[in-house]
């Protein structure tokens, strides 16, 4: 009954349709994501996989501890770029040629321009180039330093004092030096995942809206009901042909995605820590730790939507109803935040929304406060939707199991 309740999804033309539409979708994605520039020595800029290469083995030739001996040659190489006559010159294809030169160290040079700017909120692209050497020891002791004078400033109103302490906490326990290296794969895949997950979420949640459904719209709800095993053993198997499905489109769309862009860009630099790719992240997790909690988020969250469809689907008879659902919960948090109050402000943080897009979610300070305990948003994400899931689930089945026919 599974299988021929898969069919149903997968085997109608307008399912056909929709896969058609979402591989199209992951193909346009997968070419932004993989469309990275190198600048080579004469001042040229080449795209595709050779270009990846080049810039990937210019970047590993910094790979290792990002020590303060590190950092005050990355400081030296750059002055010496700034210095050359290529850079001094007015002519751009002489200009490409001095950047060509910085392209190595240009992760840490963008490090370093988040370390010593203004304030905790500002970037200023050019501030690596007034730096000295003398400036490295202070790298690290810089962004605590930056957290601290924010939340004394401009955030003190955000945050309560045990947030604040937190944060400061959550900076301060960082090891350090970091592990360097070229993240170019990851780098991509963190910032075209969400649209990847958009995407995948709303063709699932689609083809989610007729699993319950479909026999109402055949006039076929009466036999289905009167059948032996309609309302035990059929409606469990539409269940579990949801989540199924759901289970199968979403993990084959993410790996995917992921192993295309890995491969051709690298999965170098997995044990760097996030704050390579998110400077300002509260986070202490690697780039690898951190794909697989976008991986899981996204699946919840994909999940989710879809069991919302289907709940709706199974009480309203309505494809078209239930079809609706993924579109509000995915686009209306966005409408509504803005200039809210805080109280609403944390509801919105902790919508089904921001699993689809836990990789920026990793850059924001969203913290909640349970009892004595600070918590971050990302677990009271993953744990909440969890136990959602496990309850929406039975709710689909028991409510369509209960439906009368009229």
């Amino acid at each position: 009954m599974v299988k021929y309740e898969l069919k149903k999804i997968f085997g109608r033309p307008l399912g056909r349709l929709t896969l058609l539409v979402l591989a199209a979708a992951l193909g346009i994605t997968c070419f932004f994501a993989l469309r990275v520039h190198y600048v080579n020595p004469q001042g040229q800029t080449e795209y595709g996989p050779v270009a990846a290469r080049q810039l990937r083995q210019a970047q590993k030739a910094w790979a290792g501890p990002l020590t303060e001996d590190v950092i005050r040659q990355v400081i030296q190489e750059n002055r010496a770029v700034n210095a050359s006559p290529e850079a001094q010159s007015d002519n751009v294809t002489e200009l490409d040629m001095a950047y060509s030169r910085k392209q190595g160290f240009n992760p840490i040079r963008d490090l370093l321009n988040s370390s010593y700017a203004e304030g905790f909120r500002s970037y200023d692209y050019y501030r690596a180039d007034a730096l000295t050497p003398d400036d490295a020891p202070a790298f690290y002791s810089n962004r605590v330093a930056l957290l601290e004078d924010w939340l004394s400033g401009e955030g003190e109103e955000q945050y309560s004092p045990a947030e604040k302490a937190y944060l400061v906490a959550q900076y301060q326990s960082l090891d350090t030096p970091w592990e360097m290296d070229c993240f170019l794969g990851w780098q991509q895949l963190f910032e075209y995942a969400p649209t990847v997950v958009m995407i995948t979420a709303l063709v699932l949640g689609f083809l989610s809206a007729g699993i319950f459904s479909c026999e109402a719209q055949w006039k076929a709800d009466a036999l289905f009901f009167s059948s032996c095993h309609g309302r035990d053993k059929g409606t469990a198997a539409k269940v579990k042909a949801g989540v199924l499905a759901v289970t199968g489109l979403y993990w084959l769309v993410f790996l995917a995605f992921s192993a295309l862009v890995l491969v051709l860009l690298g999965a170098d630099g997995w044990n760097c820590p996030i704050q390579v790719d998110i400077w300002k992240s509260l986070y202490n997790v690697t780039l690898l730790q951190a794909w697989l909690l976008i991986a899981v988020g996204g699946y919840l969250g994909c999940l989710f939507l879809s069991a919302v469809t289907m709940l709706v689907s199974a009480k309203t008879g309505s494809g078209m109803a239930a079809a609706v659902i993924p579109f509000v919960l995915i686009f209306l948090p966005a409408l509504l935040m803005g200039d809210m109050r805080d109280l609403l402000q944390a509801v919105l943080g902790l919508l089904p929304d921001r699993l689809l897009q836990l990789s920026r979610v990793l850059g924001y300070f969203d913290l909640y406060q349970i009892g004595d305990t600070i918590v971050p948003a990302i677990p009271i994400l993953l744990v909440l939707y969890a136990v959602l899931n496990l309850l929406l689930l039975p709710a689909c089945y028991f409510v369509y199991r209960r439906k009368q026919v009229k």
